[in-house]
C-alpha cells in the first residue's frame, strides 16, 4: 500500500519534500519487510533520488537522508550525486 501512495504522490507532484520523505520511508519500509517484487523497492528508492533532484531547487534538508537510503540499496552513483551536491552547496552557501 506505501508503494501505492508513494507512486500517486510522485506522479500528482506538489510538496518535493513530502514526496521524497515518503518515497525514502516507503523504500526503506519495503526493504525491510522483504516486499516483493523487489525491483519495486529499487525503484521507489531510485524514484526517491529522482524527487529529491526537484526538491534541492527549494530544500537541501533531506540529502543525508536520501544518500543514506541509495547507498543501502547499493546505489553508489545516485548517492555520490547526492553527497556531491550536498559538498558543494554547503561550501557555497
Amino acid at each position: 500500500m506505501l508503494s501505492l501512495r508513494a507512486s500517486l504522490v510522485l506522479r500528482q507532484g506538489g510538496d518535493w519534500y513530502e514526496t521524497t520523505e515518503l518515497l525514502v520511508h516507503t523504500a526503506i519500509r519495503r526493504r525491510d519487510a522483504h516486499a516483493q517484487p523487489v525491483q519495486d523497492t529499487l525503484t521507489t528508492a531510485r524514484n526517491a533520488h529522482a524527487a529529491w533532484r526537484s526538491l534541492i531547487k527549494e530544500d537541501a534538508e533531506l540529502a543525508g537522508a536520501v544518500a543514506e537510503m541509495l547507498e543501502q540499496f547499493g546505489e553508489t552513483e545516485r548517492t555520490r550525486d547526492v553527497l556531491t551536491w550536498a559538498e558543494a552547496h554547503t561550501h557555497h552557501h
